[in-house]
């Protein structure tokens, strides 16, 4: 019996200094470094306690404090054990603590996160300064080419958007709880949808410019404009994420009340089939007149 409640308390200290990894910062409980390393005393305190039960003697029963080890009197000390045990079933722990991720992965995840974002950027701005009327043959194959980057880029960015939500964050549920996390992933839905204009209509004008017919002419300053517009929406996107990551991180909106894990994933899907189906459209039927 004394082995199984020593057991549970051990597992108890071991998740006080993890248990707030899902929780909005501003529930957050912050504990001192010296929480992680204060388990040892902490048993030992249980066992004084179950010795002090056993042998009672004269004077006031007494208490470890956890964080820095001190012993000192207090009227409550036997529920010390009952209480940790119990706030055991409360304390959920972090995505990364629990499945053992490596420290190593997860830092190599975030930097391809912020990589592929600086990418996108990149090569968005160069398209947007590069787009004209009349442009050569080859300035409009490194539009291609640059488009290819940040096509690229996207992918890593939303690859390694998913493992860092579901395995190196807070963990899905807070996420799936967090409107904002919901917003900017309506924000990249944009972006993505808004991206097949410029990618379809440069696909069409390369497979022109490879064919003898005479069917490429030179980018009209209608075409030239629409796709300047629409490289200028996605840059606001691309303005728009990051600082809806940082809302989302702080857990600003998050609530367990409203169903976001439903209603977010509806309108995250609602848009990207709808925005997707417009700009392919317009891209595919495009006329100068």
């Amino acid at each position: 019996m004394r082995l199984a409640n020593k057991s549970l308390l051990f597992l108890s200290a071991s998740a006080f200094p993890l248990s707030s990894a899902f929780a909005p910062t501003s529930s957050r409980i912050l504990l001192p470094t010296t929480a992680a390393r204060s388990i040892p005393s902490l048993l030992f305190a249980h066992e004084t306690i179950i010795h002090n039960k056993q042998h009672p003697v004269e004077g006031p029963p007494i208490e470890l404090d956890v964080a820095f080890g001190n012993v000192k009197e207090t009227s409550h000390s036997q529920s010390l054990a009952p209480l940790a045990a119990a706030s055991l079933a409360f304390l959920p722990l972090s995505a990364e603590a629990s499945s053992g991720s490596n420290q190593v992965i997860s830092a190599f995840v975030a930097y391809g996160h912020y990589l592929s974002l600086f990418v996108m950027v990149g090569a968005l701005m160069f398209e947007r300064l590069t787009v004209a009327p009349g442009m050569t043959k080859e300035k409009e194959q490194t539009l291609v080419l640059a488009d290819a980057a940040y096509g690229i880029s996207a992918v890593v960015l939303l690859t390694s958007g998913y493992y860092r939500a579901v395995e190196y964050g807070k963990g899905w549920y807070f996420y799936s709880h967090e409107p904002i996390f919901w917003l900017k992933m309506i924000f990249f839905m944009i972006l993505g949808s808004a991206s097949l204009f410029p990618t379809i209509t440069s696909i069409k004008r390369t497979l022109a410019a490879s064919k003898d017919d005479g069917s490429w002419q030179p980018m009209t300053e209608k075409l030239a404009n629409r796709m300047k517009s629409v490289i200028n929406a996605e840059l606001v996107m691309m303005g728009s994420i990051p600082l809806s990551a940082t809302l989302m991180s702080r857990g600003v909106g998050y609530s367990e009340t409203i169903p976001f894990d439903i209603v977010g994933p509806v309108l995250t899907a609602l848009t990207a089939i709808g925005l997707a189906f417009k700009y392919s459209k317009e891209a595919l039927t495009w006329s100068e007149e």
